[in-house]
């Protein structure tokens, strides 16, 4: 969606380039018939609708993340209270 579509408001944001990614950025926008806010937007808007598909492994590093987060499956404490070092290193 271009953003000079009707879609609400819009918000002003100054950014600050160097002359040669001024001219670059320039040189870009004018074929497209864009200036130069109109194609940084665009460039933006096209950045924030990325969306990476899942791949397996990444399922395989998220399920492992959230066994570590969940924490241990099995009742540590003892009387209630966890144990301390002491209690934890003692020979039994």
């Amino acid at each position: 969606m271009a953003h000079t579509e009707a879609r609400g408001p819009m918000k002003n944001v100054t950014i600050e380039l160097d002359v040669e990614l001024h001219r670059l950025t320039r040189l870009k926008a004018e074929p497209a018939g864009k200036s130069i806010s109109e194609y940084v937007a665009s460039v933006l808007e096209e950045a924030a609708a990325l969306k990476q598909p899942v791949t397996p492994e990444g399922r395989e590093r998220l399920a492992a993340l959230q066994r570590i987060f969940a924490g241990p499956t099995w009742d540590i404490s003892e009387n209630g209270r966890m144990p301390n070092a002491e209690e934890r290193n003692a020979r039994r």
